[in-house]
């Protein structure tokens, strides 16, 4: 059986090819790393981009499965508020209006002076009809 590519030259090639936009292989990457090295910091990272890939997709679904394990397994992480705010953007596009807000007002409380609550702040903001009528 072939050995897995060192920690780092694997997730750098996976980070490379989302920064690319090369998608399918990003989502390879990432799924190899988790496979391969579960636990180390860039394993809730990997799970993070994995979301970020399917939310682009509008896959909100599988994005928010993986945006709850950033939140599960690496609640400290550096990605867990984006992760957090990203769930909340997700329930909204798939038109959980009460969830998402929820999600949005958590982001607020845990991460008060980030660059992602000010992202929910403005979210929040915006009514749920006027943003419905935007996508349409």
């Amino acid at each position: 059986m072939a050995q897995a590519p060192a920690p780092d030259v694997l997730y750098n090639n996976a980070l490379r090819d989302y920064n690319g936009g090369n998608n399918d292989l990003a989502t390879q990457e990432f799924n190899d790393y988790i496979k391969f090295y579960p636990t180390p910091i860039w394993a809730g990272n990997a799970y993070f981009y994995l979301a970020e890939i399917q939310f682009k997709g509008w896959r909100f679904q599988k994005a928010i499965t993986n945006y709850d394990l950033v939140l599960q397994n690496f609640p400290s992480g550096n990605k867990a508020a984006a992760a957090q705010l990203k769930k909340g953007f997700s329930l909204l596009e798939m038109g959980k209006e009460d969830e998402g807000t929820t999600e949005l007002k958590h982001v607020i409380q845990r991460y008060p002076r980030t660059n992602e609550a000010a992202q929910a702040r403005e979210r929040l903001r915006k009514p749920a009809q006027r943003q419905r009528a935007a996508r349409a």
